[in-house]
């Protein structure tokens, strides 16, 4: 992605990160999104990795949400 991100810059994006997230480093989530600042970054601050965490959930619901009213 990061090599590439000229060629899906113009597609909206959201980066959902766990803070405690140790699969994914936050370095990965937060080098992405400065190379693609158009992606907005959301950092959950009481979760890992898992998208059944509450605030992960709420997170990627939310951004679903924003995505089908483009």
């Amino acid at each position: 992605l990061l090599r590439n991100v000229d060629r899906i810059r113009n597609i909206p994006a959201v980066i959902v990160q766990g803070r405690y997230d140790v699969v994914c480093p936050m370095i990965s989530a937060w080098e992405l999104h400065k190379a693609w600042q158009e992606a907005e970054l959301i950092v959950v601050p009481d979760a890992g990795h898992s998208m059944s965490e509450p605030g992960i959930t709420s997170a990627l619901i939310g951004a679903t949400d924003k995505f089908s009213e483009l």
